[in-house]
């Protein structure tokens, strides 16, 4: 996958569909050093200082759009096999669902697709030499655990989801739920997912893992298994 790198830019994203409207076509990536108007999800401001990870990779949008939705979790197992060899041995490594990575249960990095008629855009962000102070959620930074420079991780990672993209193109995501279920934040635990954070509705149950859709499933205390397209989700409270 082509690399286009820069020093400081305003985000990955933008810059790679002005790279599409200028003739380039996808499969390629964009990486920046610095990152001074990136987003986040739900729009949230996602600023990227030097030394962290800002890459956006595209691709082309698969003929059957209703697979778009198993890009998120294909991009985890490329992110998480590129931060395993990182890790010490007390340390844990975890896909939180849908596209979250944990380290010992604090958030390294998150993944924010989007997509129009040209290209899917796949944008990771990785705490490498830093990492965000004032959220309402643990955070950690990869240099916390190991000397990582940003860039080498970048090539590695594009490496890394050209061989799982490939695979998923191939064979659909079905081939690779058991391997994501396996690295699954709290499989076979109770959790609880925000099916609106407004109202705090809350759902609980035991994790299932995801099915071939790449949806979450919760059982309850009756048995009865539910999917989950989207929300998110934590561990229960401690009663």
């Amino acid at each position: 996958m082509k690399i286009f790198q820069y020093d400081t830019i305003d985000s990955t994203n933008n810059e790679a569909k002005r790279l599409i409207q200028q003739g380039e076509v996808p499969s390629f990536a964009v990486y920046a050093r610095q990152q001074t108007a990136g987003r986040g999800r739900l729009g949230r401001p996602w600023e990227t200082p030097t030394g962290n990870v800002a890459v956006t990779m595209t691709v082309m949008p698969p003929e059957n759009l209703s697979t778009q939705s198993t890009i998120a979790p294909v991009t985890a197992l490329a992110i998480y096999d590129v931060l395993k060899p990182l890790m010490r041995a007390e340390d844990q490594l975890a896909i939180k669902w849908p596209n979250d990575i944990l380290i010992n249960e604090a958030k390294v990095s998150g993944t924010l697709i989007e997509a129009d008629r040209s290209a899917i855009y796949i944008g990771v962000g990785i705490n490498v030499e830093t990492k965000p102070e004032h959220v309402p959620y643990k955070t950690i930074c990869l240099s916390e655990l190991a000397e990582v420079k940003a860039d080498q991780l970048v090539k590695e990672l594009a490496v890394a989801f050209e061989k799982y993209y490939t695979r998923w193109q191939n064979e659909g995501f079905e081939a690779l739920t058991a391997l994501y279920n396996k690295r699954l934040f709290r499989l076979n635990q109770p959790l609880r997912i925000s099916l609106d954070r407004e109202k705090q509705t809350w759902q609980e149950g035991i994790c299932c893992g995801v099915n071939r859709h790449g949806h979450l499933q919760l059982k309850d205390e009756q048995g009865h298994i539910k999917a989950h397209s989207a929300g998110d989700i934590d561990a229960p409270p401690q009663h």
